[in-house]
């Protein structure tokens, strides 16, 4: 797996068999979301992702909603409920950085040793309390830190009852080697300007020369674009499109990528697509 090394993923996945809940932390694009799926791929387990940012109303989406049926109201329960009842499934909570007050008090007792859920809708006999079935794990993914305006810092509670794991952008020469793996070699050396300015990006966020970094998703998602585009207006059209606001700061961070592409060669009229 390109976001973690070999210790550190058996690591995760001895935890997570274990029972343990863990939290993995780090900047968006770096491969989270996708670790947790390759967590649960690799101990046979279901993966079931929550997206936690789009829980504004939380008792709709993380416990269910009533809906009419042949003139009859009745409770449906939410995919969440119904999964942590699933034996051997895996509950991906994605952005749990993201999720309101109401989405954490329902999520509390799940996650510690009440491992059961209240839903006072149910008219079933079991008096309300669904338990979270042995076999089911649980993964969260967070951004977290100045980083993130829109995410909100984990309540404290909350994040004692994970192990945290905090996952780094990899590098450009380490990217080249998965993109290798997913295409093949003329894929990646297509690739290696790219990934050069992807490197000086993260080297200028370091050096708080610029706001932001371009992320290991943006550039992966870019591949393809290689085949029909030059790779000057992949750099212009997609991945310095998040610098371009209305602030003269913003822009700036695009002209130092582009200046430093433009050394590259990347902006030569004779440039193919190959690079």
């Amino acid at each position: 797996m390109f976001v973690i090394n070999d210790t550190k993923k058996e690591m995760l996945k001895s935890l997570v068999q274990s029972g343990k809940n863990c939290l993995l932390t780090g900047a968006t694009g770096c491969g989270k979301t996708t670790l947790a799926i390759e967590i649960a791929e690799d101990l046979g387990m279901v993966p079931l992702v929550v997206n936690m940012g789009s829980t504004q109303d939380a008792r709709t989406s993380l416990v269910g909603y009533h809906t009419l049926e042949d003139g009859n109201t009745r409770f449906q329960i939410s995919d969440f409920v119904e999964g942590i009842q699933t034996p051997n499934t895996m509950i991906i909570l994605d952005e749990i950085s993201r999720a309101s007050d109401d989405a954490f008090n329902i999520i509390f007792p799940i996650l510690d040793f009440r491992r059961d859920i209240r839903v006072e809708e149910l008219s079933d006999g079991s008096g309300g309390t669904i338990s979270v079935d042995p076999s089911v794990r649980f993964i969260a993914t967070a951004n977290i830190g100045l980083d993130y305006s829109s995410a909100r810092s984990i309540d404290r509670a909350l994040k004692d009852r994970f192990i945290p794991f905090h996952l780094d952008y990899i590098n450009g020469k380490a990217l080249g080697k998965y993109i290798t793996e997913l295409y093949n070699g003329e894929v990646s050396k297509r690739m290696k300007p790219l990934l050069k300015v992807y490197d000086y990006s993260h080297q200028q966020y370091r050096d708080s020369k610029i706001s932001a970094q371009i992320s290991t998703r943006m550039v992966l998602e870019c591949v393809h674009l290689t085949e029909t585009f030059s790779l000057a207006d992949i750099l212009n059209n997609v991945l310095l499109a998040m610098y371009e606001e209305d602030s003269c700061s913003i822009v700036n961070d695009a002209n130092i990528i582009r200046e430093y592409a433009d050394s590259l060669g990347m902006f030569d009229k004779d440039t193919k697509t190959n690079g």
